[in-house]
């Protein structure tokens, strides 16, 4: 496998199904990028599968019991072909840690870094301005 591209951050994919009133074209334009690029070039990390579940359910104001939103929040960013879903592993939630100390992340970014990491991302897609402090060229405008 090609190392990937980018990571792409959860926001991206809350801003596109939430249809953000700033964020949402911008992230709109993110996805058709992902769609039509090789299989492989954008990862995101199984942590976005869950985590876009829960934002998009109290968004709505449904739940996590509801399998019609979740099959429907899950399988949109499934079904995106080039997108690689890389798995959280123990050694992310283990690196997460000192990736909190060394760029003063919260637990929840370092995660992502960890696998955007591990996955040897070149850059990140997000507008959390958090990950200029980290080694990955932030990407989102």
């Amino acid at each position: 496998m090609v190392d990937p591209e980018g990571y792409v951050d959860i926001n991206v994919f809350v801003y596109w199904l939430g249809g953000h009133p700033t964020y949402g074209k911008t992230a709109y334009q993110w996805i058709k990028k992902i769609e039509e690029a090789s299989k492989g070039k954008y990862v995101t990390s199984s942590l976005t599968l869950y985590q876009i579940a829960v934002i998009m359910a109290g968004l709505t104001g449904g739940n996590l019991k509801d399998e019609e939103l979740i099959d429907k929040v899950v399988d949109s960013i499934t079904s995106l072909p080039s997108l690689i879903i890389a798995p959280l592993t123990l050694e992310d939630i283990s690196k997460a840690v000192s990736l909190m100390e060394e760029y003063d992340l919260d637990y929840e970014d370092a995660l992502h870094l960890a696998v955007a990491i591990r996955n040897r991302a070149k850059e990140i897609i997000s507008n959390d301005q958090d990950f200029d402090k980290t080694q990955l060229k932030r990407k989102f405008l």
